[in-house]
């Protein structure tokens, strides 16, 4: 055999004994550990903002977005504050043990990785259904004809069972992850800090029914049916709320400004039959606040919801392909400099969107805005007190 031919395999053989010794990893430059301590920073306050949510929605009875306080509003705070929790838990601590070198958190770490990473996956999966939820709460009492049915479904103990049922069903969809991944040592490795890592196990490699649920059905239920019914369901109350503003404050040509609204929601303008203008702008100033904020908190909420998971679809349709731009071209065994920020948006994105949903309720909702003044105004005075 041709010496050259010979040394050439010998490089491979010991390449490939190497890539085995080590786990897979990621690089933390100063920048990114900075930029994700911000983001553990936004997390902490995330959880605060969301604790002082549940606190609020759980200790009054005074009426949210036009409807009464429902438990809605109180499990989608949980679940928000699960969801800033889960990133300082998956992200923070790792940013801390990756960059700062701390052994001990690195050993804490792999001890809690895998059930923090599944009920990670339970929380963003259950977040758009309260919302969903949250939402046809909302158009049941603007709604003038209510059955029995939809009475019964809204009452005290249909809401419980409503809640119930449905975590426990996001809980079964997402409990077979759980089960097709798995902490991998390398006792081998010289660098303690690639000792470890999170791999899938054989079964889930192999696995095509595993794969088309994981990736196919799961990419549905949690992405596509929950944002079609968040946009229809929002559209449907901001018309039926403008309908009974306009009705109320009696403008001459109601059919007009409705015919308009259906035509393009961004658009609501009163008409009159002559015109045929359909470039107005939207007149926010003269539309009733219960509509301006409808408005406002559907954009919120949609578009917040919209852009996570646009993001978090196109992350897993590249690493499902197995895209050649998110392997580093020095080294197979570390992750791109594109892989890292992307994956690290992503899930920067599903947090922020939960760390500021107390400032999209202040900012849009008067009602909560109030109930948030009044707490503080009453801690205030007991303080004094």
């Amino acid at each position: 055999m041709n010496l050259t031919v010979l040394a050439e395999l010998i490089e491979l053989r010991a390449k490939a004994e190497a890539e085995l010794l080590c786990a897979h990893y990621e690089t933390y430059t100063p920048v990114r550990f900075i930029l994700i301590t911000i983001a553990t920073a936004i997390a902490c306050l995330g959880t605060i903002g969301n604790a002082l949510l549940l606190i609020v929605f759980s200790s009054n009875n005074k009426q949210i977005s036009n409807t009464p306080a429902t438990l809605y509003p109180s499990v989608l705070a949980c679940l928000d504050f699960a969801i800033c929790f889960e990133y300082i838990l998956l992200f923070g601590v790792d940013a801390l043990v990756s960059y700062l070198k701390i052994e001990s958190l690195f050993s804490l770490y792999y001890v809690y990785i895998v059930p923090a990473y599944v009920m990670a996956r339970i929380t963003q999966l259950a977040i758009p259904y309260m919302l969903i939820f949250a939402t046809l709460e909302r158009l049941f009492w603007t709604s003038k004809n209510k059955s029995n049915l939809l009475k019964a479904f809204h009452s005290s103990t249909g809401r419980h069972i409503t809640v119930i049922v449905s975590l426990a069903m996001c809980i079964l969809l997402r409990s077979p992850s759980a089960f097709a991944i798995q902490v991998d040592d390398y006792p081998k490795c010289p660098d303690f800090f690639r000792t470890k890592t999170t791999n899938p196990r054989e079964w889930a490699q192999e696995s095509e029914l595993y794969h088309f649920f994981d990736f196919q059905v799961m990419t549905i239920a949690q992405t596509l049916v929950p944002f079609v019914l968040l946009v229809g369901l929002n559209l449907i109350i901001v018309r039926r709320m403008c309908s009974d503003s306009v009705q109320k404050e009696k403008q001459p040509e109601p059919t007009e400004v409705c015919f308009q609204e259906d035509r393009l929601l961004t658009q609501i303008t009163p008409v009159h039959k002559s015109s045929t203008s359909m470039g107005l702008s939207f007149p926010l100033k003269s539309m009733s606040p219960a509509v301006r904020s409808a408005v406002f908190t559907m954009a919120a909420i949609v578009t917040s919801y919209l852009i996570s998971n646009i993001l978090h679809l196109s992350l897993t349709v590249l690493e499902r392909s197995g895209h050649q731009i998110l392997k580093s071209e020095e080294d197979p065994q570390m992750s791109s400099t594109f892989h890292t920020f992307f994956s690290d948006l992503v899930s920067f994105v599903y947090m922020f969107t939960s760390a500021i949903r107390i400032v999209i309720y202040y900012t849009c909702n008067p009602k909560i805005r109030g109930d948030l003044i009044d707490f503080f105004a009453n801690r205030k005075n007991a303080v004094y007190l």
